[in-house]
Formats: C-alpha cells, sequence, structure tokens
C-alpha cells in the first residue's frame, strides 16, 4: 500500500495487485451466477475497495469505454477507467486533485464508503478529445466478510443535458427576437391609420402573435413534462375561451370548417386559462388534421354532472390498433416527430388542470374527444 503520494481532496493510499485480485477473487465467488445479472443492465457498473480501485465491472464497462483488454479496468480508479483529464493532474491519481472535490463521482463514493448512499451530477472532461459528459452517479455501501465496497452505477445523461441547454438558449433567444419584432410592429400598426385596414398587415400581425403563441406552449409543454409548472388558475367565462380558441384556429385553417355550439347558459371555471388553451386547440387541431377540407368539425361546450364538458367530434374513424396507443408519448398517425399533441392534453388536463380526457370512435359516428373539468361550486 502506497501512503507517500500526497493528495488535495480525497485519500491518495492504493491497495497493492495481489490484493486487488484477492478482492476480485472475493467478489467473483459472493456473487456467482447473480453477478451476470449486472450483464443485463445497460448501465455502467463498478464496484470498487476503501481505495477506491475498481474490483468488479459489467460488460458494459468496457463495451462504452471502447477497451480491447477489459481486465486492464482492475486496480483503476472510476476517473482513470473514464479518461477523465484531471485522473493525472496529482501524482495520487483520481480523487485527489483539487479539481476533483468538485467531482461528483468522488463524493457520491465517498459516501458510500461511510455506508451512506450517494446520488450526484458529474461532469467529466475527457483526457484524449476533450470529449464533455456529464454522469448521473448513484452509489450503494456493500460489505462482504467484513469488507466494505462500494456499488456504482452510472449513467450517460450528456444528450439529456445537452438538449435541456440548447433548448433554452433556443427558447429564449428567439422569444426575444419575435417579441422585439412584435413591438416594433405593433407600434408601426398604432402610428399608421392605413395600415390598420390592410388584409396583409393583419396577416402579418397574426403570424407575429401565432409565433409567439407556438413558442410559449413548447416551453409550457416542456416544464409540464418535467413536472415543474406552476398553473395560475382564475375564474374564466368558459364560452369566451372556446370562442377565443376557435378564431385562432380558423384563421389558421382557412379551408376547413369548424361548427360550434355553445351552451345556452353561460358558466364559469376555475383553471389556468393558457393551458386550457392549449388542451382545446390540440382537441381541435387534432380533429382538423383527421378530416377533409370538405368535412365539419364540431365543438360544444355544456355543464354537465358539476363538472365543464368539452367535446369535439370529427366524421373519421380511428382503427382499433390506434385507439390503443393514442395517448403514447411520441405516437402518431402522421408520421414520425409527432405524437405529442393527444399526450399533453391528457398530461395537462389530469396532471394540473384536475380534469379527464376521454374519446370515443366507431365506424359511421366518426371520433369525439371529451375533456372535463370541474365547475366553480356555489
Amino acid at each position: 500500500m502506497d501512503k507517500n503520494r500526497k493528495s488535495q481532496f480525497a485519500p491518495a493510499q492504493r491497495e497493492d495487485f495481489s490484493t486487488i485480485r484477492s478482492q476480485k477473487k472475493l467478489l467473483a465467488d459472493y456473487l456467482g451466477s447473480v453477478g451476470k445479472l449486472y450483464d443485463a443492465i445497460s448501465e455502467m457498473i463498478f464496484i470498487v475497495n476503501r481505495e477506491r480501485q475498481v474490483v468488479f465491472f459489467n460488460s458494459a464497462v468496457p463495451s462504452v469505454l471502447g477497451l480491447d483488454d477489459p481486465e486492464e479496468i482492475y486496480g483503476l480508479r472510476p476517473g482513470e477507467a473514464l479518461d477523465c483529464v484531471y485522473a493525472d493532474e496529482n501524482p495520487g491519481g483520481c480523487g485527489t486533485s483539487v479539481y476533483c472535490s468538485q467531482c461528483g463521482v468522488v463524493d457520491a463514493i465517498l459516501s458510500s464508503l461511510d455506508n451512506k448512499p450517494g446520488l450526484r451530477e458529474c461532469r467529466v472532461l475527457k483526457k484524449n478529445n476533450l470529449e464533455a459528459l456529464v454522469f448521473l452517479v448513484r452509489t450503494t455501501p456493500f460489505k462482504i466478510k467484513g469488507q466494505l465496497f462500494s456499488i456504482i452505477a452510472i449513467t450517460d445523461i450528456s444528450h439529456e443535458k445537452k438538449r435541456e441547454a440548447l433548448e433554452h438558449i433556443f427558447f429564449h433567444d428567439i422569444m426575444n427576437t419575435v417579441s422585439s419584432v412584435n413591438l416594433f410592429a405593433e407600434i408601426i400598426n398604432s402610428n399608421n391609420e392605413s395600415l390598420k385596414d390592410n388584409e396583409k398587415w393583419k396577416n402579418l400581425l397574426a403570424g407575429f402573435r401565432q409565433i409567439m403563441d407556438m413558442l410559449r406552449s413548447q416551453v409550457e409543454w416542456m416544464a409540464a413534462e418535467k413536472n415543474e409548472l406552476e398553473p395560475k388558475m382564475e375564474n374564466v367565462d368558459v364560452g369566451s375561451i372556446l370562442e377565443e380558441v376557435v378564431q385562432t384556429l380558423n384563421n389558421r385553417f382557412i379551408n376547413h370548417k369548424i361548427l360550434v355550439k355553445k351552451s345556452k347558459k353561460s358558466f364559469s371555471l376555475d383553471t389556468d386559462p393558457s393551458l386550457l388553451r392549449r388542451v382545446l386547440e390540440n382537441m381541435i387541431l387534432n380533429a382538423l388534421e383527421a378530416s377533409r377540407h370538405e368535412e365539419t368539425v364540431t365543438v360544444s361546450c355544456q355543464a354537465a354532472g358539476g363538472h365543464a364538458e368539452f367535446c369535439v367530434h370529427n366524421s373519421c374513424y380511428m382503427p382499433k390498433e390506434l385507439q390503443l396507443q393514442l395517448f403514447q408519448r411520441s405516437f402518431s398517425t402522421k408520421g414520425s416527430g409527432r405524437g405529442l399533441g393527444t399526450y399533453s392534453m391528457k398530461l395537462i388536463s389530469e396532471r394540473y388542470l384536475n380534469g379527464t380526457i376521454s374519446f370515443s370512435s366507431s365506424p359511421g359516428k366518426g371520433t369525439t374527444f371529451v375533456a372535463r373539468y370541474p365547475l366553480v361550486s356555489d
């Protein structure tokens, strides 16, 4: 055991290779055929000793790391196996440099070796090509015959983190740009009487508003899926909000016909009006896209059984095999890259608006979607 190496964070000493071989055999004997179960896991799994050296790993490790000789992993520390740019920063190796004090892997392992499970995010910059990776690291203490080990499960979340960052930058910058252009257009419109009745100018302003609405919708949707959305509830008139949605879609689908059947009696609803608009818009949009130009989409709302009930009907029958998959995320009858509409309707209604979404479809009668939300109690 080398005790002469200095460390700026975690202990630097290591076990000699004869001890590593002994611990490797101990784990192999103890785990037996159960160890093969780890090979069925797509995550990288390491087991390290008290000195944070690898004494077991699953088949995903050499596969992900692209190693020709998996045996060379034994005795390394995780950062060394992952080719971290800071693993050689200090003579003591992985975990011993000042940079390692901010490493989620080392921190999670040290927690585990203190008999406390760890869960951390970790950023790794690879030595050879400076590839930036982000991992979610879960560690669990594990004792065999008085010896303490740490089981490390590593999930690569690099693509997820990269996507989140790009989405934030994209929506932030695009929203600011569109908002600025829309503001200038509104100023020009308010100062020029001749433009107010110009159809082309009206269409331009409507286009800007539609783009802004679509961007806001996407931001809301992403927050909803992450369970980070906070509804802003207020009292709204049901008929008015339905009219707004239908008018917006009428402007976009000028070759389609939307027939609105409003309740004779007005009633209100405690809801987030923005989220309710998203649901109703998706319901009607889904019906419009399933219909031919000459067909009518019928939209109605009524108070029934203490609920506001919105119905959207089109004359097309949906085959049974499509019905069974309808609310699955990314499933769509309209090709790849689609399929969030019906899923988002259900997610927003049932998670955030205390409502329900259902549908029925049969030959000869077509397809009807129904959204139900509790009414304001007197």
